[in-house]
């Protein structure tokens, strides 16, 4: 190998010293008009012997470097797995003995601290009864200290070893050596406690030195979120997001796309933001397509810890509070229920816990083996041996059968929990085909389309995918669609649309293509493109998802990684990230830690700096449409956490709360403003209003708002009895009819109308001063309280409605009750006026109960 490498690179040295002195004497003669070709042949060997030395030390070196590399490469691997090995040990044994405690739930203590609220005369005792409480807890069988810091674990001598070789490795200059032990720093990882400093400056000196795209995302992760005491900058966040982002670091360019599309720090910029995009979204398709027949499995559920903790308040809220709200132990007992009637025959269960183990659950990972079992345990009930259906079947019997038998001949031809088998594949989603089920209907036009143990045939596979496309079946729809493009494009792009509403990522991304090439002409189609490229980066994310190592860490009670993970999820643009990282920082402050892990607090400095970044993705969450996350921002604004105290802002956000979520939290504490006049024109008709319309959609507030009208009905007649101005119609009795001039002059049931515009009105000027909340390192100089303007008549997205069979979607405004009895519309005056004169008497009788109800257990404010 050497002799033939020299005898090249002589060669290439001979031929250029020959050309260059050729070209010198060409040049000479050129000047000279004379032709001496004086040549020194000592002077050309000794250069020929330079060169070719020069270029054996080079390969030399090259030949050193690339064994080197090799031979520290195969060190690393072995390392590596040294510390997975160790690490995923630890981690499950927290998880296990967490789990044996309270569960990963309760590490987050929902409810604020009520002592803070309390007159000085009561806070010293009721916080000296708290921590009475807390000892006896402690000192209690359930004392949980299963779990100890990095520093404190016991290491193994061969764990020890690693670490040592590591060390080795990344002081003599390995690039991955160097990131993974920065990587230990800043998630206190392997035996390694958290440090963010150290991790930080060994990034920088990576960064420097090598110019990692990793390493140059984390610096810029710092810059903008400013943990570990790092100033928030956002100038420098931009700058090494924008530099890891044009090495090709997904993550980085996620990031920077969803800086450009929301305008965070930067002006928002849709062409940017789609050139970002498109390339996270086309290196997801590319993964997505390398994988078995029909494409990759998508990524498992992400985990909202709202739902962990049965809704951000920790009570449901509204009709949108959870989006699954079936905890872990309900969890379990229906899987029992299912594999016990699996047992007993029943063909249901049976074919759901084979769908429940192949598409996975939040409390339940993926587990093909088991739902192989189970989907042949199906088959041998329903077929007999030589694969025809058992006799006198039911239709749903039937419909099971297609079902199952699809499930397996996939299973077959992915190879997912049994041996890849395309003959039997074949065999079975024949048989599914032929029973109506979609699914294997679609892969068996795939195998008609790439002849897989079929004769191949363009025109049965068309056939096939249009059958699997009118069964509502994604994958049907897409390759239906992009089957007949060219030949029929509307009825493509019909199949296109549908698929993308079914959620198909594919379909996604191909529309994104289509809107793609034309985003300089409309405005519309470059936001179409962002969407659909952004749906194909949030969902088909296997290669820069933060979420599997966020819900591992938040499982084994380490909070303080978790932050740290669904943070970068926040920056990244997900919504599921900014509500999680949103509740890690609020709650972290308060949580009880008897493991000794890092909280999420110690990410921050101090508390103001704690809140305030809580604020920021609680905007952000509420910006995307994720439920009760308004009402947070309202929160914030209202007791001055994270902002200057601001009660007429806070009325803004509880405003859209309550229309566009139906959130009865929301409603009660406008309720309580509009009572007290806080933020607000003080109106008890509105109170009311917002106080009933609690009580029509909030179940677990019944009682607040109950105890709250009858507070209600005590300061209105307080303040009737003072002289003050209440409305002109009382407030417990029917209201009158209101004309069209008092209800455009804002008069008639008191001054509701009229307050109802002004807050309107302040919802629509609170731009004024959106600086004084401007999170300087993340770029949210836009990310305040006027964002919510601009979603104030967003509903909440498809996904996020309840699941009503009848396709209700909770309560209308419409509907909104403001007290009395109905009014007919075909109800003259006269007869209003005496039905107002005969309920006079009950009015009184229910006023009088309302004060004695008052008078023993609410404090007149």
């Amino acid at each position: 190998m050497r002799l033939s490498a020299g005898f090249l690179l002589w060669a290439a040295t001979a031929s250029s010293i020959v050309r260059a002195e050729s070209e010198t004497t060409i040049s000479r003669a050129s000047t000279t008009d004379l032709v001496v070709p004086t040549t020194d042949a000592s002077v050309v060997s000794e250069a020929y012997n330079n060169k070719v030395d020069r270029g054996f030390n080079y390969l030399d070196d090259q030949i050193k470097k690339n064994a080197r590399r090799k031979a520290q490469a195969a060190e690393f691997e072995e390392i590596f797995s040294i510390l997975q090995e160790y690490q995923s040990r630890v981690d499950k044994k927290n998880e296990q003995l967490l789990l044996q405690q309270k569960g990963a739930e309760s590490m987050l203590k929902i409810r604020r601290d009520i002592s803070q609220d309390m007159p000085e005369l009561l806070r010293a005792p009721f916080q000296t009864v708290q921590q009475l409480i807390s000892r006896v807890v402690k000192w209690g069988p359930h004392r949980g200290n299963a779990q100890m810091t990095a520093g404190q674990r016991k290491k193994p001598k061969e764990l020890q070893a690693a670490v040592q070789k590591l060390e080795r490795l990344a002081d003599n200059g390995f690039e991955e050596a160097m990131v993974l032990r920065a990587q230990m720093k800043m998630y206190g990882q392997y035996s390694f406690p958290m440090d963010l400093k150290a991790a930080f400056a060994e990034y920088q000196q990576i960064s420097e030195t090598t110019g990692n795209a990793e390493a140059q995302y984390m610096l810029g992760f710092f810059y903008s979120t400013g943990i570990g005491g790092v100033p928030q900058k956002n100038s420098l966040a931009l700058l090494y997001t924008s530099m890891a982002a044009m090495q090709g670091h997904i993550a980085a360019a996620m990031a920077m796309g969803f800086r450009m599309k929301m305008g965070l720090g930067v002006p928002a910029d849709c062409t940017e933001a789609l050139g970002y995009y498109q390339l996270v979204a086309r290196t997801a398709i590319d993964h997505y397509l390398s994988g078995p027949p029909l494409g990759r499995t998508m990524p498992e559920y992400r985990i909202r810890l709202s739902d962990e903790t049965q809704g951000v308040y920790g009570v449901k809220t509204g009709p949108y509070s959870l989006h699954r709200a079936t905890g872990r132990e309900d969890f379990d007992e229906l899987v029992e229920y299912y594999r016990f009637s699996a047992q007993k025959g029943n063909l249901k269960a049976g074919l759901a816990l084979a769908d429940l183990y192949y598409s996975g659950h939040q409390h339940k990972p993926r587990n093909y083996t088991i739902a192989a079992r189970h989907v042949r345990h199906v088959l041998s009930q329903i077929f007999t041996a030589d694969g025809k259906l058992q006799a006198d079947l039911t239709q749903a019997e039937v419909n099971v059968a297609g079902h199952a038998a699809g499930l397996y001949g996939i299973m077959l031809l992915r190879g997912e929990g049994v041996e890849e088998d395309t003959r039997l594949a074949a065999k079975w989603l024949e048989i599914g085909t032929k029973l109506g089920h979609g699914a294997a209907t679609n892969a068996l036009g795939y195998m008609y389309r790439h002849g897989i143990e079929v004769a191949a045939s363009d025109e049965d596979a068309i056939e096939l995918f249009k059958k699997a496309a009118e069964k509502n079946h994604s994958g049907g729809q897409v390759n239906y669609a992009m089957a007949v493009m060219l030949t029929m494009p509307k009825s493509a792009m019909s199949s296109l649309n549908r698929a993308a509403r079914n959620g198909n990522v594919l379909a996604h991304y191909t529309l994104g293509q289509m809107y793609a090439p034309g985003v300089k002409q409309p405005d519309i189609k470059c936001h179409l493109a962002v969407a659909s490229f952004c749906f194909v980066a949030e969902n088909a994310d296997w290669l820069h998802s933060p979420f599997p190592e966020a819900a591992a860490a938040f499982r084994r009670g380490d909070l303080a990684a978790s932050a740290l993970h669904y943070l970068r999820a926040a920056e990244m643009g997900y919504s599921v990230g900014q509500l999680n990282a949103a509740m890690l920082l609020e709650h972290a402050a308060r949580v009880t830690n008897d493991s000794q892990q890092p909280s999420a607090a110690a990410l921050y400095q101090t508390q103001e700096m704690l809140d305030r970044h809580a604020m920021v993705y609680w905007t952000r969450a509420a910006n995307q449409n994720i439920p009760d996350a308004r009402i947070k921002q309202g929160d914030h604004f209202y007791y001055g956490r994270g902002a200057e105290r601001n009660p007429t802002k806070a009325a803004a956000a509880y405003r859209i709360a309550a229309d566009a979520e139906k959130n009865g939290l929301a409603m009660w504490n406008l309720g309580y403003m509009f009572e007290n006049g806080i933020g607000v024109a003080r109106d008890f008709h509105l109170a009311k209003r917002y106080y009933d319309s609690s009580l029509e959609v909030n179940d677990s507030g019944r009682l607040a708002a109950c105890a709250s009208l009858v507070r209600l009905c005590a300061k209105y007649l307080w303040a009737w009895a003072r002289g003050e101005d209440v409305g002109d119609a009382p407030l417990f009795f029917a209201p009158r009819l209101v004309t069209k001039a008092k209800e455009a002059t804002g008069t008639g049931n008191g001054n509701s109308n009229g307050a109802y515009r002004a807050a309107d009105m302040q919802n629509d000027n609170d731009n004024d001063d959106d600086d004084d909340n401007n999170d300087s390192g993340s770029g949210s100089g836009r990310d305040t309280v006027e964002d919510q303007n601009k979603n104030a008549n967003h509903k909440p997205q498809q996904h996020l409605l309840p699941a009503n069979q009848h396709g209700d979607v909770g309560f209308q405004p419409d509907e909104w009750d403001l007290g009395g009895d109905a009014l007919d519309g075909e109800a003259d005056s006269d007869e209003l006026g005496s039905e107002e004169e005969t309920t006079v008497g009950e009015s009184v009788f229910f006023v009088v109960l309302f004060l004695a109800a008052a008078w023993m257990f609410l404090p007149l404010r």
